[in-house]
């Protein structure tokens, strides 16, 4: 009973505790329901506020930002305008900038092409003064071989001239034999003639001199052919002594001039801002300044030597003093000028002094000095006519004339180019006319005016101050000439030699100083020949322009073949 009791007792603890629990749980599901509810609600009210909360903010930021936004957009555009301007700027700079470098690239083409032409021609002249060179030697041994024949026919000639006095004593005794055979045949006359002895001496006389007449005639030819000869191996003995005291090369072919840098900076300060520094240089010096990729180096192209001296002398100065723009250029181009005037002045000056001449006038002097800024046909005109004076000088010594009047002469034969402005008269009568006007005497006037024959030679002066300017002008390598010109020259000459009849074949050898002309020999006379040479020569020299002179050589020849089999 008790057990039942202890065991009902469990139950009802378990079911009270079983109760208890399940009442616990329903109330604690409650009042969470009641809890989550609340905090579902109160999550919802907050959640509303912040939602409003959060627009607002949101509507606040946007404006805000709109504004931000329109003002750096604002600001933008600005930017962009600028941008653009600027833009436009660097086009119109860089269409400039293509267009000059355009410019300046045909500019360097074409010089470049003239400079390798150049070249072209230099090697070209070398080549051919390297052939005029050996005829030059040859000619030189053929001169020492003539000297020594002319040594042998001297000795001759004096061994003639001892039998000739010889030959005059014994006709000096002969002729005292016949004076007295003339008196015993003047008493025979008398007495046979019945003559009277003025009447036979008048007779013998008429005789005797028309005896001595003919004799005096063949002696006079005989006289003159030798006073020929002699003149001609006298002239050539002076020209060839001339030509030998005084033999030097004096040619120059330069066209352009190169000024160093000390560092590649100084070629953009010389182009300056768009090229405004170069242009203004080429415009105040008149050269062509050739910045390119050479390293230290800026070219200045002129065909004018004193030019391009004042543009040298410039641009030295520019590049050491640093300070490059157009107000320098001109002041600097100026001071140049200036200075290589009175260089000139005194180069002058020092060249009167060396060839000891005197009382020459200042303008002339400044005209001798200019000339080392001139060049002809390649030779540097005032060591051409300094050679021309000391040829003039040692040429009118060996012929016994005044030297310092031919050093003068031939110092101002050549001073009408540095004073030719145009071409409309030639430079021997300008410089004659300048030479009158600083009263220069007669004698020099003729001889500048007249080395080209343009004028009357009217003294010895002229022609000595002629055949030196052809001396020092002729000499291989004193002049360089183009190849176009050369060849052209040469085809003048066979041309004016085929234009007449009978001409079957003409050659210009020996660098143009001899032509030689094959006739028909049906055609042409071996009379004719020295005619036709005559006519060819002249023509030649009337019809062309060269340097020293040509020989024409015209060759007639029959030839008969067999065959024998």
């Amino acid at each position: 009973m008790d057990g039942m009791q202890a065991v009902l007792l469990l139950i009802v603890c378990v079911l009270a505790l079983g109760i208890g629990v399940a009442l616990t749980w329903w109330i604690l599901t409650v009042h969470s329901h009641g809890v989550l509810r609340r905090a579902r609600e109160e999550a919802t009210a907050i959640l509303a506020l912040a939602e409003q909360e959060s627009i607002v903010l949101k509507e606040e930021v946007i404006r805000n930002e709109t504004a931000t936004f329109d003002a750096q957009r604002a600001q933008l555009s600005s930017e962009r305008a600028t941008l653009e301007r600027d833009r436009e700027s660097l086009e119109q700079l860089k269409r400039r900038s293509r267009q000059k470098n355009d410019r300046n690239r045909k500019k360097l083409n074409n010089r470049h092409r003239r400079l390798n032409k150049k070249q072209e021609l230099l090697n070209e002249g070398t080549q051919i003064i390297e052939i005029l060179q050996t005829e030059s030697d040859k000619a030189l041994r053929d001169s020492e071989r003539l000297s020594k024949h002319l040594e042998k026919i001297l000795n001759t000639a004096s061994k003639k001239l001892s039998s000739i006095d010889a030959q005059k004593h014994d006709l000096d005794s002969k002729q005292s034999r016949l004076e007295s055979l003339i008196q015993d045949r003047l008493r025979k006359l008398e007495i046979i003639s019945d003559l009277t002895q003025d009447e036979a001496r008048q007779h013998l006389r008429e005789e005797l001199l028309e005896k001595a007449q003919e004799d005096i005639a063949l002696e006079l030819i005989e006289l003159q052919d030798q006073a020929d000869i002699t003149a001609r191996d006298h002239a050539h003995n002076i020209v060839l002594t001339t030509m030998q005291r005084l033999a030097s090369e004096e040619a120059e072919s330069n066209s352009v001039s190169v000024a160093t840098i000390p560092s590649e900076d100084v070629k953009g300060r010389v182009i300056g801002r768009e090229g405004r520094n170069i242009q203004a240089f080429e415009a105040a010096t008149g050269v062509d300044l050739l910045v390119d990729d050479t390293p230290g180096a800026i070219v200045i192209s002129s065909f004018d030597p004193y030019r391009r001296e004042i543009a040298l002398r410039a641009l030295n100065k520019l590049i050491q003093d640093g300070r490059i723009h157009p107000g320098t250029i001109e002041r600097f181009v100026a001071n140049a000028e200036k200075n290589l005037k009175s260089e000139i002045r005194h180069l002058g000056e020092r060249t009167l002094l060396d060839l000891k001449l005197r009382g020459m006038h200042k303008e002339l002097v400044s005209i001798v000095g200019k000339m080392k800024y001139r060049t002809s046909y390649g030779q540097n005109l005032l060591s051409h006519s300094i050679q021309v004076a000391r040829l003039c000088s040692i040429m009118a010594s060996e012929m016994g004339l005044n030297t310092q009047i031919a050093r003068r002469a031939g110092l101002l034969h050549d001073i009408g180019k540095v004073l030719q402005e145009s071409f409309d008269r030639s430079h021997a009568l300008v410089g004659m006319d300048y030479c009158k006007r600083f009263k220069e005497s007669l004698d020099i006037c003729n001889a500048v005016g007249s080395h080209h024959d343009e004028i009357e030679m009217t003294s010895l002066y002229a022609p000595i101050v002629q055949i030196c300017d052809a001396i020092s002008g002729a000499r291989p390598g004193a002049r360089n000439i183009r190849r176009d010109e050369y060849i052209e020259r040469l085809q003048d000459m066979e041309a004016i030699a085929m234009s007449f009849d009978g001409v079957t074949l003409a050659y210009a050898i020996q660098g143009g100083r001899e032509l030689r002309v094959i006739v028909e020999y049906g055609k042409v006379s071996d009379v004719g020949t020295r005619e036709l040479a005559v006519n060819i020569s002249s023509r030649i020299q009337n019809e062309l322009t060269y340097p020293g002179q040509v020989d024409v050589t015209v060759i007639r020849e029959l030839r008969k073949t067999s065959t024998a089999k």
